[in-house]
């Protein structure tokens, strides 16, 4: 009887995960670069019964992880500006922390800082990092498709495309932004991939999947509860039977 109150009160926490990641992903519909995350679900451990003959197993219900994001790309979305700027294909653009710490994202949502660096939108330089000379204007910025940034005929420098060996490994840090970890393997410069000027790529969320699994969720967890409730009145009838 106690193995089946563990096992729904594994299925309400699972499934507690999955609607964590749902608010999340429908939150984030409209952020730019940003990719929908992921949950699979798995058998906790069972233990193997043989009785009589027979095999039979049991256990204690199931569990849920994160297991990264929704590779897909977003539609591009024409913006015109000049420093706007978007990945076709993988990877991502690598920016410099004011701490010193690198991240990669996909938002290309880029403008210039004081020193007319092209930075993001929290004030991270882009690397390596690359500097309008004074007197250009960003709408005098060309950026060709691989990467190549100019401005009345002069060459300013390259915007890189990087990526990692296992991206899903790598951490969330906030404002469509990761970290690289162990895991995913340092970042390197991907080959293949092309750079958009004037466009973002827009989140690869799809509304209507994320409200059915929402729904879905939300109606499992329901069950869940439910189950617990009739373990622990069983679990009461048991005890009265036994006083």
């Amino acid at each position: 009887m106690i193995d089946g109150l563990f096992a729904a009160a594994a299925g309400m926490n699972a499934q507690q995960l999955q609607l964590d990641n749902v608010a999340g992903n429908l939150a984030n519909i409209s952020t730019t670069g940003y990719h929908a995350q992921r949950t699979a679900f798995s058998d906790l451990v069972y233990n193997q019964i043989h009785e009589a003959g027979t095999n039979t197993t049991d256990g204690a219900g199931a569990s849920a992880r994160d297991i990264g994001n929704v590779e897909a790309e977003g539609s591009l979305q024409r913006t015109e500006s000049p420093l706007d700027l978007a990945i076709e294909g993988g990877g991502f653009f690598e920016l410099r922390r004011a701490n010193g710490s690198t991240v990669l994202t996909r938002d290309g949502s880029f403008q210039l800082d004081s020193n007319r660096q092209i930075v993001s939108a929290d004030g991270s330089v882009l690397q390596p990092p690359i500097t309008l000379p004074a007197g250009v204007q960003a709408q005098q910025v060309k950026i060709a498709g691989d990467g190549e940034v100019t401005a009345e005929g002069r060459t300013l420098g390259r915007i890189a495309v990087v990526d990692v060996p296992a991206p899903n490994a790598m951490l969330a840090a906030g404002n469509g932004q990761f970290t690289t970890t162990a895991a995913s393997g340092a970042a390197a410069p991907l080959a293949g991939a092309s750079v958009v000027q004037g466009a973002l790529e827009g989140s690869n969320v799809d509304m209507g999947s994320e409200m059915a699994t929402m729904i879905d969720t939300q109606r499992s967890y329901q069950m869940g509860s439910s189950a617990v409730k009739l373990e622990g009145e069983m679990m009461a009838i048991a005890n009265q039977l036994r006083a």
